[in-house]
Formats: C-alpha cells, sequence, structure tokens
C-alpha cells in the first residue's frame, strides 16, 4: 500500500496536492517512487529511483525523500 500525505497547494490551480511514496523490492531491484498529484486539476510530477539505474549519484537525491517537498519517509512498505 502507498503513503500517501497532504502536501500543499497545486502550483496550476492552488487545490491540495498529495504526495505519495511507493517502495518495491524484488531480488536484487529496488524501486523507490514519489509523485505529487493535484486531486482537482490533476497535475502532476513523478520521480523514481532504481537501484539498477548506472546513471544513479548521489546528487542525484535521496530515494527516501521527497524531491518535491523535502517529505522522508518513515520507512520501507511492505
Amino acid at each position: 500500500m502507498a503513503d500517501i500525505q497532504a502536501s500543499g497547494s497545486c502550483q496550476k490551480c492552488g487545490a491540495t496536492t498529495h504526495c505519495k511514496y511507493n517502495h518495491f523490492e524484488q531480488d536484487d531491484l529496488v524501486i523507490d517512487s514519489w509523485e505529487h498529484k493535484c486531486q482537482d486539476c490533476g497535475a502532476r510530477e513523478t520521480t523514481a529511483f532504481r537501484s539498477d539505474d548506472e546513471d544513479a549519484q548521489p546528487e542525484n537525491g535521496d530515494p527516501l525523500t521527497c524531491p518535491y517537498c523535502g517529505r522522508k519517509t518513515s520507512s520501507y512498505m511492505a
């Protein structure tokens, strides 16, 4: 189940946006994904961090911190 929390105001319409975090693991693959989505106009931004991404660099961000609002996930979900 995804971790979803209210995260502020939409830059397009001013309505409430929600920050959604997902964690996926299978064998050696780990994916942490973040989405900010407006519930009114549908505007959204997404970012995913994959353990098999050869171009992944530390300056690309912390997979456990939302790149849009800075929220940190408290733990991995099962």
